[in-house]
């Protein structure tokens, strides 16, 4: 078949067979096919066109970024208030304090 092939870099030895020239001559030819089918082909693009479902989903979606932002440029102390009074019950409305103390051991 093929002859045994010696190679000797920077004092090595390399012993390249038959078969390994077979197997690396295939493989570089197989690459180099793939490569060129890839390079040669027909690009495909794909155009998306405008519609309406597509122009509300951006309106609302616009809306959406344009709260938050809003949201993001108030002061942190608004924010961290409203939100405490909000979370905070209401306050029973004030009685009237009475003049004795009570359970006082004089009983006044």
């Amino acid at each position: 078949m093929f002859a045994d092939h010696v190679i000797t870099i920077a004092g090595k030895i390399f012993v390249l067979t038959g078969h390994d020239l077979l197997m690396a001559s295939f493989s570089l030819i197989s690459g180099l096919v793939f490569w060129l089918a890839l390079y040669f082909s027909r690009k495909r693009v794909v155009v998306l066109k405008r519609s309406s479902s597509l122009d509300q989903l951006i309106f609302e979606v616009s809306r959406v970024a344009d709260a938050l932002e809003r949201i993001a440029n108030r002061p942190a102390d608004r924010s961290i208030a409203s939100a405490m009074k909000r979370q905070q019950p209401p306050l029973p409305p004030l009685q009237r304090e009475s003049k004795g103390v009570l359970y006082s051991m004089f009983g006044r």
